[in-house]
């Protein structure tokens, strides 16, 4: 009997041994499945932060591009716009009619007169007339020839000049720019004069408001 206990209790010690064996392999692979797993999570969070990085930087870039793209075309269509080249002569881009160049006599007339500001941009390109040439802009026309120079003609007074044929007309070309004469036209005889090569046109004040032209011949 006592032989028969001794050997279940060794028995019992040996499986009580297994059993502490299976628990130790089995925490042992628990923890290490948990290990696995809290690394998994980290590399996650790792690719999602870069991932997160690099969408966040390649918009920034976006962006940046995007506002250096803009800022470019503003800057290329204010110069677009009114692109006037300073110098003895002057290219200027005009919408719907190009690029207008414009000789040195014509440059000076058209800077004396007050430019852009005051006759606007060119209405059509420089027309060849007779030994010279015309260039109209929106406030009035510059008429230049090797014999006169380059001089602005505006207002009433290039209505009744074209009226009477221009520069191949009666009075030809300008041989000075459009002025106020008699005290400008708010004086009761005042007005505008230009003088051309055969005669000078005048509007002046009638006295009571109203104008009239007069051609004088030379």
């Amino acid at each position: 009997m006592k032989r028969g206990l001794v050997v279940r209790r060794a028995a019992c010690a040996v499986g009580v041994a297994a059993l502490s064996g299976a628990v130790v392999v089995a925490c042992s692979q628990a923890e290490e499945m948990k290990n696995t797993a809290s690394s998994a999570v980290s590399a996650g969070a790792s690719a999602a932060s870069s991932a997160a990085s690099a969408g966040a930087s390649a918009a920034s870039s976006a962006a940046s591009a995007g506002a250096s793209a803009v800022s470019s075309g503003a800057s290329a269509a204010s110069s677009a716009a009114s692109s006037v080249v300073a110098g003895p002569s002057t290219s200027i881009d005009v919408p719907g009619v190009g690029t207008v160049a414009l000789d040195e006599g014509t440059t000076a007339a058209y800077n004396k007169a007050g430019g852009a500001a005051a006759l606007g941009l060119p209405s059509a390109q420089p027309e060849k007339v007779g030994d010279g040439t015309v260039t109209a802009f929106a406030h009035g026309s510059i008429y230049s020839s090797p014999q006169t120079g380059a001089h602005l003609v505006q207002g009433e007074i290039l209505r009744v000049y074209l009226a009477h044929g221009g520069p191949q007309g009666q009075l030809g070309f300008p041989v000075a720019d459009e002025t106020e004469t008699a005290g400008g036209p708010n004086a009761s005889t005042g007005g505008w004069i230009s003088e051309f090569q055969h005669g000078t046109i005048t509007w002046l004040n009638q006295g009571d408001g109203t104008f009239k032209e007069t051609i004088t011949p030379k």
